[in-house]
């Protein structure tokens, strides 16, 4: 992972969780991998994280980290876990008509002045593409820090830092080529219940009861993780109380605390292997509400 951060070439890294850690719960279901999605690796090495929510639409998550890799030149990594692994639904084949086109930076002719591989674009800052064997475009590659625009290796200081600089804002720029936040119900209430990938239809499930019974509750259930969506903050300021509710012991509510700070996130986790209930989320929910 680091070395195609290094070198900024694509590369989807699929991360199916289980339980943990060491060999843990093998087949048990878990999303205690957010962290080390997020950061496990050596050095300031930031990458596109996205997580898949149900069976069906893996595949257009996985479509997805396709094209942002392509398109962006950077790593990305697709989380999912037992629960949706071994589960299934009915799911009609798609066109592919139906799916946007992907529009790698592609060297296609020798750029006036000779190829320099470390050139990058100004909307997505993702460098240019040249295919080993392109004729004209011979260039070294590896994991020594590069120089800005030749990629040669380089150890000065002041290029390590804008090196760094550029690598995390090209990640952070992705948020401008990925759909807004959804909430589903309605946009304010009393509590917002927010989640992340396998969760979904246990989160949507207790949500849609309790609004059947009046309870002003909505879901907030994320599949881009990083970047988050660039509405997530006019979000949360909409409702009273925000509730994370994820098979760990709160690592995307310390994720968003780190985000946006300027709000007061509750926690409900649940780590036996197994995904939630319907009745305890409910239960759950009906108490806070009552407070």
């Amino acid at each position: 992972m680091g070395l195609a951060v290094m070198t900024e070439l694509p590369l989807v890294i699929v991360d199916v969780q289980r339980g943990g850690p060491s060999t843990g719960l093998p087949t048990k279901t878990e999303q205690s991998d957010l962290y080390q999605a997020l950061w496990g690796r050596n050095g300031e090495c930031p990458l596109i994280v996205i997580a898949a929510s149900t069976p069906s639409n893996y595949f257009d998550y996985a479509f997805m980290a396709g094209k942002l890799t392509l398109e962006h030149m950077t790593p990305v990594l697709l989380l999912t876990d037992g629960f949706l692994a071994n589960g299934s639904e009915s799911w009609k084949i798609p066109s592919m008509n139906d799916y946007p086109e992907i529009n790698s930076p592609i060297v296609r002719e020798v750029p006036e002045g000779g190829y320099k591989p470390y050139v990058r674009n100004d909307d997505k800052l993702a460098r240019n593409w040249a295919f080993p064997g392109m004729k004209g475009m011979e260039h070294r590659i590896g994991g020594l820090e590069k120089d800005f625009v030749t990629g040669a290796a380089s150890h000065d200081p002041i290029n390590h830092q804008k090196m760094t600089d550029v690598r995390a804002a090209k990640v952070r720029r992705v948020a401008d080529f990925i759909p807004e936040q959804t909430v589903e119900g309605a946009q304010e209430g009393d509590l917002l219940v927010v989640g992340w990938g396998d969760t979904y239809g246990h989160l949507k499930s207790a949500v849609e009861t309790l609004e059947g019974e009046g309870k002003k509750v909505s879901l907030c259930h994320f599949n881009y993780i990083n970047p988050l969506p660039k509405n997530v903050g006019e979000i949360f300021g909409r409702f009273k109380k925000i509730i994370v509710c994820e098979l760990n012991m709160g690592q995307f509510a310390n994720y968003l605390r780190m985000n946006y700070p300027e709000f007061e996130y509750l926690q409900y986790n649940k780590v036996q292997g197994l995904p939630f209930t319907v009745a305890e989320l409910k239960d759950k929910f009906i108490e806070i509400l009552e407070k």
